[in-house]
Formats: C-alpha cells, structure tokens, sequence
C-alpha cells in the first residue's frame, strides 16, 4: 500500500510541474535544477554520514570504509562494462519515438534514479512488508511529491514515468522482504543505504552540471554490500 500511495504521489506531482513548465524560463529552469542538484548532495551527504560516522569510546570513529569503496569501484566497473545508462537512454528515446511521445528519457531516468536509490526506498518496503508499517513510504511520498514537481517543471512529463520503476523496485523489495526478512541484518542495510547515497551524491552533481557522471552505471554498487554480508553469513 506504502509504495502504490509513493508511486501515485510522483503522478500527481508531475502532472502539477508540467503546467509550471509551460511558462518557466530556460534560465529559471537551470536554477531550479542547480538549487535541485544543491539540495540532493547536501541531503545524501548528511544520510551518508548518519551511517559512516560512529562514537566509539566518546570519539567519532567511522566504519564499513573498505565495503562502500569496493563497491563503488566493482559496481561501477561492472555498470560501465554492462553500459547501463546508454542501455537507459537507448530503451527511453526508442519509446519516444515509436510511439510518437514527447520526450520523456531526461525526466524518467533521473526521477528513477533519485526515487529509488537511497535508504528510504529500502527501509520504506521492509518496514511496510514487516510490519505493515507506511510511515517510512508516507514520508518518502512527501518528498517525492515535492521532488516530481520540481524536476517535471523541467523535464517534462518523462517523470511521471519514473513511477513503474517506483511501483518495480520497491515492490520487489517488499516481496522478498515478507520471504526473506529474517535475513536482513542492520549492518546490510546500512553498507546498501551508504552506496545508495553516495550514488545520490553523483546525482546531485550531475545536476548542478560541475561533471557528467553516467549514474545509471553506478548501479550494480548497490548489490556489493548485499552479496558481501549474504557470502560473510553462510561462511
């Protein structure tokens, strides 16, 4: 339920950012998505940090360093040589084009990126699939809604589309974590939600245009740290 009220909350606010985007200058646009780019980097930055930072005998120490650079590194490699985002950017404009719609690649790949990539996409359908429990999903909604806006006044209505890979991944989430949820450890979650954010923080600089980083291919990171603590389990 948590995650249909998330996918409808994208909807809604894209199709509101689409009229904004009828009377937005070009020049507002590329601040709205420099101040969007500003805001995302802060904002992983400070989630990234709630699980890398730990006080260990009254002094700040940090952890799973060597797991999050692994990752990145063999995620990264893995998506470059897989080519992730082109494969993306291929499927988005061949549907444009066949079916004669307006573009759509820009807005679809960045509201999927940005929606489910992160602690709240996970922890969201755990706790709903555990528990019955939407308060994670209904804050991730909020969120969500204010983001869709912003970004759907920009690009388009491609971000409303961003909602099937909402309604894909965290529903696949909540699936295997109603036959799997014993095996969910905290430390699990943790090295998935410090990639996940770190791949938020490219996202963000890719919006404020300092570099163009292919996030798509950034991707597989997420599943280093899950195959890791799966691997370190059964040993």
């Amino acid at each position: 339920m948590g995650t249909i009220l998330n996918a409808i909350a994208v909807i809604v606010a894209s199709i509101i950012g689409v009229f904004f985007k009828k009377g937005l200058p070009e020049r507002l646009q590329k601040t709205i998505m420099f101040v969007m780019g500003l805001s995302l980097t802060a904002l992983a930055l400070g989630w990234f940090l709630q699980y890398f930072l730990v006080v260990e005998n009254g002094e700040i120490a940090t952890q799973h360093e060597l797991l999050v650079l692994i990752s990145l590194v063999v995620g990264t490699l893995i998506g470059e040589k897989i080519d992730i985002d082109g494969k993306l950017q291929r499927f988005a404009y061949g549907v444009e084009h066949r079916y004669k719609l307006p573009p759509l690649a820009k807005g679809f790949i960045s509201g999927t990126l940005i929606f489910c990539v992160g602690a709240l996409a996970i922890l969201g359908p755990v706790q709903d699939a555990l528990h019955g429990d939407i308060s994670v999903l209904a804050v991730k909604s909020a969120l969500d809604f204010i983001t869709a806006l912003m970004l759907s006044a920009v690009f388009g209505i491609g971000v409303a589309f961003a909602a099937i890979s909402i309604l894909l991944y965290q529903g696949a989430i909540h699936i295997a974590a109603m036959f799997a949820g014993m095996f969910l450890t905290t430390t699990m979650i943790e090295g998935f939600s410090m990639v996940g954010n770190i791949i938020l923080i490219a996202m963000g600089i890719n919006f404020m245009e300092i570099k163009e980083i292919k996030v798509a291919n950034m991707l597989p990171a997420l599943l280093i740290p899950v195959l890791y603590y799966i691997v370190v389990g059964l040993l």
